[in-house]
């Protein structure tokens, strides 16, 4: 009782005095507002997310190539179908006459307006358009008026009278028009040589990459021949006269000389598309030995040449089929060895090349 009370004693101690509270206000800082941002979902996405994500997610896959091989083929068989059947490859400017003459008596020419395609010719005159106005008397409204015609090699009608030189330009589009026609075909073949190649996992698809670069070049054969045929009509007719006045010849090309040239692009897209797609079915090195033109003979001097001590060329470097080859031993003991194995590999590579590219 007494040990409970002096321990008691010695740890209570009396509350100590509390101070009267103050009137006076203390400052403290204020802290700054909170900003309360609105809660965004986490599983709402963008279109731009969604797309970056599949793609990435994609990994690159068969049907992820074939998926864009075949997108942009599509988009090749638009670029080089639709310009044969329109009539605006090239927009001219030429100078016809008019039934109005000067103080001398000689006939006074405007300038009309003509768009050329494979197929068909057309023109228009723009009444005010250098600062004269001519009434119906002067320029027929049969004549003024946006009028085309069918190309003179289809439908035999002279059209001497509508046009010279867009005339000339129409009629020498006869073998361009047939080189583009070809072309078009030709990828088109392609793209269902890439459908069928991919649904069988057969050779077609390496014949579809080789049918792309074809159809490609006779298209851009095409297309330069137009150049060409447009450039010699009009580059004399638009030089400067005796009198030194400007020529009112001129010319331009319209969208689908654009579309055609630019065609180009995707088909090698395509062609590198259906080309990666073949070869990735086999992906060791002997499985490369058996379609592969040449790949054999380049290897086994390659592998002479390590035998023997030559260093490799810039292309035998790291990263090429040939890296798989063997390390070549120097040492006077094991070069007959090497010797032996070098024939028994020349005999049967199949024996080196086991490891995948």
């Amino acid at each position: 009782m007494a040990l409970g009370t002096i321990v008691e004693e010695h740890f209570h101690h009396p509350p100590l005095p509390t101070s009267p509270l103050s009137c006076k206000k203390t400052t403290h800082p204020e802290a700054p507002p909170v900003i309360l941002l609105p809660q965004i979902g986490t599983n709402e996405m963008t279109l731009g997310e969604r797309v970056s994500k599949f793609v990435i997610e994609a990994r690159c896959t068969d049907n992820i190539l074939f998926s864009g091989a075949m997108a942009v083929g599509a988009c090749v068989l638009i670029m080089q179908s639709f310009p044969i059947f329109m009539n605006n490859w090239v927009f001219l400017t030429e100078p016809r006459g008019i039934n109005k003459t000067n103080e001398n008596g000689e006939q006074l020419e405007s300038t009309f307006h003509y768009n050329t395609g494979y197929f068909q010719i057309c023109r228009v005159h723009i009444n005010n358009n250098s600062g004269i106005i001519y009434d119906e008397i002067e320029i027929p409204p049969s004549e003024s008026e946006y009028k085309c015609y069918l190309n003179p090699l289809l439908s035999q009608v002279d059209l001497t009278d509508i046009s010279l030189a867009s005339l000339a330009v129409i009629i020498r589009l006869g073998l361009p028009a047939l080189l583009h026609v070809s072309g078009a075909l030709v990828c088109c073949f392609a793209f269902f040589l890439g459908v069928v190649g991919h649904i069988r996992s057969s050779f077609y698809t390496l014949f579809s990459s080789i049918t792309y670069i074809c159809g490609s070049i006779i298209l851009c054969i095409a297309v330069l021949m137009v150049v060409c045929v447009v450039d010699d009509e009009l580059a004399p007719r638009m030089k400067p006269n005796a009198a030194g006045e400007p020529s009112k010849f001129s010319y331009t090309y319209g969208p689908p000389f654009f579309s055609s040239a630019l065609s180009f692009i995707p088909v090698q897209i395509c062609a590198c598309l259906h080309a990666f797609l073949y070869f990735r079915r086999y992906p060791s090195v002997v499985e490369k030995l058996q379609f592969v033109p040449g790949l054999e003979a380049k290897l086994r001097r390659a592998q002479l040449d390590k035998e023997l001590g030559i260093p490799p060329l810039e292309s035998f470097r790291r990263g090429s089929l040939a890296s798989y080859l063997p390390i070549p031993s120097f040492s006077q003991g094991s070069r007959r060895n090497s010797r032996r194995s070098s024939q028994a590999s020349f005999s049967n590579p199949s024996l080196l090349f086991m490891q995948d590219v």
